[in-house]
């Protein structure tokens, strides 16, 4: 089973810079080494920056590497390093190279694929990367190589996320995520892929938040961070699964202070929470009907109390808050000091694996699903209501998929929270077979793909996304793909009843 590549959405595509595919279909399946035009063009670190600038502009090419006596890069040169170091800096043109280059020089291997190379080019937001084959540099690819340059590119808007200085700059560069979502999906990739681009883009619209929400704070009378603390994103977010902005799903952590300053420190909190909850409702995505968000003290409070939780809900678990606290076992630091979360969240894969009985409520909630196949293989559709006729793909396909592999990740220690890669590790350590591993990955894609491509359509249409898709209305491919999708997740889910024995809880 295979999925397609998205189709780009009707409404404008044709007239909207920022919503018009402009990739080549074929750069998501192409591999590194095809994009490299020639061997890199180099200089010593010693050769001024005169001699660099007249060597691309022979070669026509936007970098240089700069290589060290041995032949080994050193760093790397642009025509933006160029502009920005040197004529703005009014540097002399006899300048040696070494003073301006970037180091060290980022590479991939040649045979990684192109988003492989896109993703890491908005991750370190940088336009240019070294090619090795067999540790050696062979090349350079530029974002030119991959995608063209335009509004919509991921780099760029990761640029323009960087540069906002305040919270109305920051809602214009969030609202060309969209955008982002647009020209990827017509441009071949798919949703799994695509929301690995998102998050990229969302934790750097959570940071660049967090870092104006403290500036405002301090500048406001109120002091600097007492202790140090780190944001904390759950459920889509944290699994980098979340493609069109959704719900706030997020908490705060931050190092138990010393005593007798706990008010204080909470207080600090409050407000930091409180003006994240604003600001990011204004970068587009609403406050969680739930309220898990740090802006609710439940969720926003020190190491110790958030591994009383964990404790709890491991050691002492009830179906339904088990169920509930579920997203924070998709747990991911994104902000502030970083190694608060990675140290939470390490010590509570090291905790879930020997806890049986937790595992078995959280099991049951990938099993104790609606059947979205009828008895003679048709559709199971809502018969009436709202939805009438319509099928809701997150429940009856995204929701028990994420909960198995929650599961068992969790079972094992694995540490990751997207789906995909845990689903990876689980047949690394073998609950399941490269067969099995293969065609629910496969069945993952056909839902994601068409769970996209429906939200992107409610947004065409002017409707708030929604996941009640209609299964008429898909054409007789996508019917078959999705047919199969759900008879996998079906084995899927009575394998996770098998092995969790989720028959033994009374529900």
């Amino acid at each position: 089973m295979t999925g397609d590549s998205i189709p780009a959405p009707r409404a404008e595509r044709d007239a909207d810079p920022i919503t018009s595919p402009a990739g080549d279909l074929t750069l998501f399946v192409r591999r590194v080494r095809e994009l490299v035009k020639g061997p890199p063009v180099t200089c010593p670190p010693s050769a001024p920056v005169a001699e660099a600038a007249r060597l691309m502009s022979e070669r026509v090419v936007g970098s240089i590497i700069v290589a060290g006596p041995a032949g080994d890069p050193a760093g790397i040169v642009t025509d933006r390093d160029l502009r920005n170091r040197v004529l703005a800096a009014g540097l002399e043109p006899s300048t040696p190279v070494a003073r301006i280059m970037s180091t060290p020089l980022v590479s991939v291997e040649n045979e990684a694929s192109a988003f492989d190379a896109l993703l890491e080019m908005t991750r370190r937001n940088i336009h240019h990367l070294g090619v090795l084959t067999g540790g050696l540099l062979t090349g350079v690819v530029s974002s030119h190589d991959l995608l063209g340059l335009q509004a919509a590119h991921p780099v760029a808007t990761a640029r323009r996320i960087e540069a906002a200085s305040d919270v109305e700059a920051l809602a214009g560069a969030a609202a060309r995520v969209e955008g982002v979502v647009r020209w990827l999906a017509g441009s071949g990739a798919e949703a799994t892929d695509i929301g690995r681009i998102v998050a990229e883009l969302n934790d750097r619209l959570v940071r660049r938040a967090l870092a104006l929400v403290q500036a405002g704070l301090e500048a406001g009378g109120q002091g600097r961070t007492p202790v140090a603390f780190c944001w904390l994103v759950a459920g889509s977010e944290g699994r980098r699964e979340q493609t069109l902005r959704t719900d706030q799903d997020n908490g705060l952590v931050y190092r138990d202070p010393p005593p007798g300053a706990e008010a204080a420190v909470a207080a600090y909190f409050e407000r930091l929470a409180t003006g994240m909850s604003e600001t990011l409702a204004r970068l587009g995505f609403p406050r969680c009907p739930g309220d898990f968000m740090a802006a609710n003290p439940r969720w926003r409070q020190p190491e110790s109390v958030w591994r009383q939780y964990f404790s709890a809900w491991m050691e002492t678990p009830q179906p339904e808050p088990v169920l509930r606290a579920s997203l924070f076992f998709d747990l991911r630091p994104v902000g502030g000091e970083e190694e608060i979360g990675r140290g939470l969240w390490e010590w509570v894969c090291e905790t879930a694996p020997s806890r049986t009985l937790f595992l078995r409520h959280m099991a049951c909630a990938a099993v104790d699903r609606p059947r979205p196949l009828g008895f003679f293989g048709g559709f199971a559709v809502e018969r009436t209501g709202p939805h009438k006729d319509r099928l809701d793909l997150k429940a009856a396909a995204v929701f028990p998929v994420t909960h198995a592999m929650r599961v068992y990740a969790l079972s094992l220690g694995v540490r990751h929270t997207n789906t995909l890669d845990r689903l990876r590790a689980i047949g690394e350590r073998g609950l399941l077979h490269g067969a099995e591993v293969s065609e629910l990955r496969d069945a993952h894609q056909v839902v994601t793909r068409l769970r996209l491509t429906h939200q992107l359509a409610c947004l065409d249409a002017g409707l708030l996304p929604d996941n009640f898709i209609r299964p008429r209305a898909l054409g007789r491919t996508d019917r078959l793909l999705l047919k199969e999708a759900f008879k996998t997740i079906a084995w899927l889910a009575r394998g996770v009843g098998e092995r969790f024995q989720t028959g033994l809880v009374g529900r």
